[in-house]
């Protein structure tokens, strides 16, 4: 297969997943009817992959990066769309994440038409034009295909540790969010926290306090 057209490859398979592997074909379904085609929460960065990658793997040690490192392309607390569960080979599934089930159907959508390396545009594949909107993460499954609760019950709890599934952000999380991130614009961290201008503000007055008492 050409270099060019790897992306393309990995990509459909993402979209259109064979189901081999060992993580039985019913636990996929099972978690994919529970989860899958939902929004939720970010607890953690993801960074964007080029689908060869591993950019996110989580297991019980925590979230990794490895490979090649890229931009973060979703943060903490901003609300993603999860579009698809799916077998990944030995002990992993993976999830397929877009910011919005909008840009999830519009990528699927354009698969069949999607521009192909020619011509001057050589480096646009459907790769490179998903990656800018999606991401995936490989979640690591201890338990054996013989044991399916156990593997539904990791896949689960690794998740959580992923999104904020049943539970919100506390003001809490949400003050030291603001505070990590006082380099974004005040319309962003508004967005992603949902809170107010004002309070927004005043956590950011106070975040900064420390640090001008220490110049002085």
């Amino acid at each position: 297969m050409r270099p060019r057209l790897l992306p393309l490859a990995f990509l459909l398979l993402t979209l259109f997943p064979t189901g081999a592997g060992a993580v039985k074909r019913d636990v996929v379904h099972r978690l994919q009817e529970e989860y899958g085609e939902h929004t939720y929460q970010l607890r953690v960065d993801l960074q964007g992959t080029n689908y060869l990658s591993e950019a996110n793997v989580i297991s019980e040690q925590g979230l990794r990066h490895s490979g090649r490192a890229f931009p973060v392309l979703f943060r903490q607390l901003e609300t993603v769309y999860l579009d698809r569960i799916a077998n990944e080979g030995e002990h992993r599934v993976s999830l397929t994440v877009y910011r919005s089930a909008k840009e999830a159907h519009q990528i699927r959508g354009a698969v069949p038409g999607a521009p192909f390396p020619v011509g001057p545009d050589m480096s646009t594949t459907v790769g490179s034009f998903a990656r800018g909107i999606s991401t995936i993460v490989l979640i690591d499954v201890k338990a054996g295909k013989a044991e399916p609760d156990a593997q539904i019950d990791q896949v689960r709890a690794l998740m959580n540790t992923l999104f904020y599934l049943k539970q919100t952000p506390s003001y809490e999380e949400k003050e030291a969010f603001i505070i990590a991130h006082s380099e974004l614009p005040i319309p962003k961290l508004m967005e992603v926290t949902g809170l107010a201008e004002e309070i927004v503000r005043g956590i950011l007055k106070r975040g900064a306090e420390p640090q001008t008492q220490t110049q002085k």
